[in-house]
């Protein structure tokens, strides 16, 4: 059997990293005896005849996509695009989204052939087994499908119990040295679960409200792994990463005990920090906490059942502060109860707390709680066009605010952003001096758009190269200047990111067929 997942578009201002959750699935299967390919189209460009001719050179049995819900669109887009070539495979969808929307997704696309619910890895490989064996998907837990003209949704998959039989995720087939280059961080998981039942969020039905952990060791393996790709940061997404206080510092000490020196961050609430944690994790190299603090008004985080209070969340930011981790703090707007009042208070509240914060809006998810009881909320849902769930514009009514002034507020604070940003750029070419900070947030950003188009317009893979023999800054020389020509950028800015591409081993100097060639590494 041969099994294609695929990686929907995803925007790059919301600085995607590598898909993990296919990465992991793949690994999995592939583990088993099973061939994998990942097509990625988030550092990828899609099109229809990249599909095809995808899939008569890998000509997959099972072709899987994925997609949360402000991708799940071009997720099912892309999906039928492949059926239409390749109509004897078996099509599934997977992810939160399709999860706890699995009736309407297999109702409204004839196309999809199956949804996984959940935890993916173990009813993906029993449904390759089934089809290779010609069976019906009776008895795979966790898979929705249509039998005899009615859709069928068996029984829920328990979770995995222990994960330490998962392996590491299949990093390799996925073109990571793209997102090195574009300056996306690297990611892993140390634990699957999250304890408590926020109602915006569908966490804990994901992936179970009980936390199964990774090996104190595995954990670290990987960690010490990533360390040395060359990624600027690495990122611990696990729901809670602080949700057991003695394991967190038993995988910091060995991070300082292997004498690991590299930066991470961590997502935490504020009632699982102290004093003893942070210096712990200070000391291990995590440079930014991520606080899911949601509201400045006590009454509506009562409300969502987050089950803190505002003055744990500045404790917390106070002992980071104090350790020096840099605090990180997210907030939603539109809310149920929320009123003009609420939102100038949690604006102070932010304002106050942290210099780093920033701002959602409410997306009320299938599968939340926010969604499914939205009536006893008080919330008017306005759309359930998937495109608009992207968390910076109200798709729900509170009926206490207007919602236009929601959407105005999030965009007025997103766009004070960009003008203080374009603001330093016009006084650097005016030749004043900037900041450190200021200095580096510009770097960053060149870089950023000269590598998306060298990405997305695949200006490596399509450059010719130069005769054999050619030296280093020829190449570099010519390849600068092919891509200065093919998207507008100057040239010397273009030349001295390609050199750092270069440096940082993203791209690669090689001769092949009497030609000397520029390649992702």
């Amino acid at each position: 059997m041969k099994v294609l997942l695929i990686n929907p578009p995803y925007p790059f201002e919301e600085s995607p990293t590598p898909p993990f959750g296919i990465m992991s699935l793949a690994a999995f299967i592939r583990e088993k005896g099973i061939e994998v390919s990942i097509e990625d189209y988030i550092i990828a460009p899609y099109t229809r005849e990249r599909a095809k001719r995808v899939v008569e050179d890998f000509r997959p049995d099972i072709i899987g996509a994925t997609g949360v819900t402000m991708n799940i669109k071009r997720s099912l887009e892309i999906l039928e695009d492949y059926k239409a070539v390749a109509p004897m495979s078996f099509t599934v969808l997977g992810g939160p989204h399709v999860t706890f929307d699995a009736e309407d997704i297999l109702g409204r696309n004839p196309f999809v052939d199956g949804v996984v619910r959940g935890e993916g890895e173990l009813t993906l490989l029993e449904l390759t087994e089934s089809l290779g064996r010609k069976e019906d998907l009776s008895g795979i837990l966790g898979m929705s499908y249509r039998s005899g003209g009615s859709i069928v949704h068996n029984q829920t998959r328990p979770f995995i119990e222990d994960i330490n039989i998962l392996p590491y995720p299949a990093r390799d087939l996925v073109e990571l040295n793209k997102y090195k280059a574009m300056g996306f961080p690297i990611n892993m998981v140390t634990s699957r679960g999250c304890p408590h039942k926020c109602i915006f969020c569908v966490g804990s039905k994901m992936v179970g409200r009980k936390v199964r952990y990774f090996d104190v060791k595995r954990v670290v393996d990987e960690f010490e792994m990533l360390s040395k790709m060359g990624f600027n940061q690495i990122n611990i997404v696990d729901d809670l990463f602080t949700s057991h206080k003695n394991r967190c510092i038993a995988i910091c000490d060995e991070i300082v005990k292997r004498g690991i020196e590299h930066p991470w961050t961590a997502f935490a609430r504020v009632d699982t920090v102290s004093k003893d944690l942070l210096t712990a994790m200070k000391k291990a190299g995590c440079s930014m906490l991520c606080f899911g603090i949601e509201s400045g008004n006590q009454e509506i985080l009562d409300t969502i059942k987050k089950k803190i209070t505002l003055e744990k969340c500045r404790q917390a930011v106070d002992l980071c502060n104090e350790t020096g981790i840099a605090p990180m703090a997210s907030y939603i707007l539109g809310l149920p109860g929320e009123t003009a009042e609420t939102i100038r208070t949690t604006m102070d509240f932010a304002r106050s707390l942290t210099p780093h914060y920033g701002y959602h809006i409410l997306a009320p998810f299938p599968g939340t709680e926010v969604r499914e009881m939205c009536d006893l909320y008080g919330l008017r849902i306005l759309t359930s066009d998937w495109d608009r769930y992207d968390a910076n514009q109200c798709v729900a009514d509170t009926g206490l605010v207007p919602y236009q002034e929601i959407d105005e507020i999030v965009a007025e604070f997103n766009a004070g952003i960009k003008r203080y940003v374009e603001s330093a750029i016009r006084r650097k070419e005016a030749g004043e001096s900037l900041s450190p900070s200021d200095e580096d947030m510009i770097k960053k950003l060149s870089s950023f758009f000269v590598v998306k188009d060298i990405i997305m317009k695949e200006l490596v893979e399509s450059y010719r190269g130069l005769n054999g023999g050619a030296g280093k800054n020829e190449i570099l020389d010519d390849f600068s200047a092919y891509v200065s020509s093919s998207t507008g950028h100057p040239g010397g800015i273009t030349r001295e990111i390609i050199e750092n591409l270069v440096g940082m081993k993203a791209l690669a100097l090689s001769e092949k067929e009497g030609a000397a060639r520029v390649t992702w590494n």
